[in-house]
């Protein structure tokens, strides 16, 4: 089901009312919805897709423009049922009739819908673009929403009964490609689906939602989560560009993996390093991906991976690997390790095995206390994967120098083999619940 209309009709604001959610971003001016935007929710008892698409045909975007109409086709193509959006404060107007034209030309079951209308009558300027009963509503506020999901349920195509994938089913790997605007991270994701799933423009910032992407992968799936270019606070003048902000935060902690893009034209900046700091902080395995390397000599490589080295250097054990997204070159291999990087942040560690590590660890370096006294570690557990958690029972917890915690966690990253997965260590008092049965 897809949304199409003219720009700032209150298509995405539709969006979210269907949803019962904002997942769209939602402005007062034109071109906030670039991508398509997909997600999925209950009509009845039926899932339906529900995709909302950027404002067709009044040349808001300039050299955009074009781009948007693009993936608004690409939504049609595909789309069982249209709900074609206006405004009934402006009422029906020349872009309005050239949608309807184009729709009749599809042959696509069309709801008609007049947004903003709190009006009486305020539906009567639409009969004349021929394409069904105009439908009153209010996205804002709620109105006219009822008889909507009425009219769209009687539109959903009849399914036969057969077998079909569980929805439910979870994928493979939840993957979020994140980056500064401009470096290449929807190319990277075209490229993964051989396709033109992304709006892909040099103008800074075209990505604003956080997408998802479903590819077929070894029999199942991995969810593809391209992120909008993040600018630092003080950058973030336009409210849209804050919401982006949060919104690829939300997308960080859905994933398992982070793919950090760089721009190998351009270096490493503080903000980068923020950028990978969070997603490790919201729980994601990282790995760096340096894109654009067709633009460096073999000497400027060099030069480029030495400088990100030393900036990584507080980090742990951050696999890095070089991409060229536009032809393709590396994208394969980088999709295997982001899969791999998935598949260690999962990791279960058996108890016996745990606890094995943690005799080794304590037998090649003891952990002294800040007063000087030692702290013996008796017993840990593992309550967590996504990232790993370990929680350590200890006689003096509240004693543990910090740097010892530092030196665990790099122990257990590199006995388990968790490049770039961080872990989390918690640690109590108490006593080790099998030390009765083993007496």
């Amino acid at each position: 089901m897809a949304i199409v209309g003219r720009p700032n009709v209150g298509k995405s604001t539709l969006f979210n009312r269907l949803l019962g959610k904002r997942q769209a971003i939602v402005g007062d001016r034109p071109g906030v919805t670039v991508d398509r935007l997909e997600s999925e929710f209950l009509l009845g008892e039926r899932p339906v897709v529900l995709v909302d698409t950027g404002g067709i045909g009044e040349g808001t975007h300039n050299a955009m423009q074009p781009a948007i109409d693009g993936q608004v086709e690409a939504a049609l193509a595909i789309a069982d049922i249209v709900v074609f959006v206006t405004d009934a404060q402006s009422g029906s107007t020349g872009v309005d009739a050239n949608i309807a034209s184009k729709l009749r030309r599809y042959g696509i079951p069309v709801a008609l819908v007049v947004n903003k209308a709190e009006r009486v009558g305020s539906t009567l300027d639409f009969f004349g673009l021929g394409i069904g009963e105009p439908l009153p509503v209010s996205a804002i506020h709620g109105q006219g929403m009822p008889e909507l999901l009425d009219l769209l349920m009687t539109m959903l195509p009849e399914v036969a009964d057969q077998p079909f994938a569980d929805p439910l089913d979870e994928p493979l790997a939840n993957v979020a490609v994140i980056g500064r605007p401009n470096v290449g991270k929807s190319t990277l994701i075209n490229a993964w689906l051989g396709r033109d799933r992304m709006v892909v423009s040099e103008v800074a910032g075209t990505t604003r939602d956080a997408i998802d992407s479903m590819l077929p992968y070894n029999g199942r799936f991995v969810r593809l989560v391209d992120t909008a270019g993040q600018r630092k606070h003080g950058r973030i003048s336009d409210v849209i560009e804050f919401v982006a902000r949060v919104k690829a935060v939300q997308a960080f902690r859905m994933a398992d993996v982070a793919v950090m893009l760089l721009d190998g034209g351009e270096g490493i900046v503080e903000q980068d390093m923020r950028l990978m700091q969070l997603a490790q902080d919201e729980g994601c395995a990282l790995i760096v991906a340096v894109n654009k390397l067709d633009l460096l000599s073999d000497q400027e490589w060099k030069y480029f991976a030495e400088r990100l080295n030393y900036r990584m250097r507080g980090m742990s054990d951050i696999p890095v690997y070089r991409v060229t997204a536009k032809v393709g070159k590396g994208v394969r291999r980088l999709l295997s390790e982001a899969v791999k990087a998935s598949e260690r942040n999962h990791i279960r560690v058996g108890t016996g095995e745990l606890n094995r590590w943690l005799g080794d660890a304590q037998e090649a370096h003891h952990a002294p206390s800040s007063d000087g006294s030692m702290v013996r570690l008796k017993y840990a557990s593992q309550t967590g994967t996504n990232p790993p958690s370990i929680k350590i029972f200890c006689n003096r917890p509240g004693k543990l120098k910090p740097s010892y915690r530092r030196y665990l966690e790099q122990s257990f990253r590199k006995s388990f083999d968790l490049t770039g997965v961080p872990v989390r260590f918690t640690f109590a008092g108490g006593h080790n619940p099998y030390a009765e049965k083993n007496q």
